[in-house]
């Protein structure tokens, strides 16, 4: 699903369930040795999918370690995200000389509630998004923020807040053809643009400038979000 929604330049390994047969480095193996057994099962999936990905770009038999907010940290040169969620696994990455940034999300249908909407959404986006006909638009909403994170963070080593950000939705409302889509399992992927709600000099331009996408298929949310080369 993740490779609908990224630039050619991408490559992607997803799917339900994790590949098999992937081990994992020492110093990968370090990080999770105190772990609950669903954080290393989350983990050993992540970077099943990563090195494989990594393979499809020439890269082979390097570790991904992790830095202080457990962001991955890629070989020189390269751009990548991991995301997993009940039943779905995935990892992309890119040469950085093609993608200055890159980031991933998956996330079920209800990841996000109501109860959790004022932690999540800026006052603008639940007078724009509360009467919406998509139920799943606060997952949608943390999803594309999530993606955004993922994407700048390993960039610009700055750790934004929901709050940070506004995000504007471009839900795609019909099916080729022409026809109303009537359900998710009909649409076709959308976009999302993000801005900055408050001053952030060092971030304003790159989160312009972001390029995201989503798409909606069963009970998974997919979003991705990107910085186009020489941007």
């Amino acid at each position: 699903m993740i490779r609908h929604i990224v630039p050619l330049v991408v490559r992607v390994v997803e799917g339900e369930r994790p590949p098999q047969d992937v081990s994992l480095f020492p110093e990968e193996s370090a990080l999770i040795r105190n772990a609950v057994e669903k954080r290393r099962r989350d983990f050993r999936a992540g970077r099943a999918c990563a090195r494989l990905a990594l393979a499809a770009l020439g890269v082979h038999d390097v570790a991904i370690p992790s830095g202080p907010r457990r962001e991955p940290l890629w070989p020189p040169g390269i751009v990548g995200s991991i995301t997993h969620c009940p039943g779905y696994v995935a990892a992309a990455v890119a040469f950085r000389e093609h993608l200055p940034a890159l980031g991933i999300d998956a996330e079920e249908w209800g990841a996000a509630g109501s109860d959790i909407e004022s932690l999540i959404c800026t006052a603008a986006e639940l007078d724009r998004y509360h009467d919406s006909e998509y139920p799943c638009w606060r997952s949608l909403v943390f999803s594309a923020k999530e993606s955004l994170f993922k994407a700048l963070y390993p960039l610009r080593h700055f750790e934004l807040e929901f709050s940070d950000v506004e995000v504007t939705l471009e839900l795609p409302g019909k099916r080729e053809g022409g026809e109303q889509a009537t359900s998710p399992l009909m649409m076709p992927p959308g976009r999302f643009s993000v801005s900055p709600v408050r001053e952030l000099p060092s971030l304003a331009a790159d989160i312009e400038r972001i390029e995201g996408r989503f798409l909606l298929r069963g009970h998974h949310i997919f979003t991705t979000a990107w910085l186009p080369a020489n941007s």
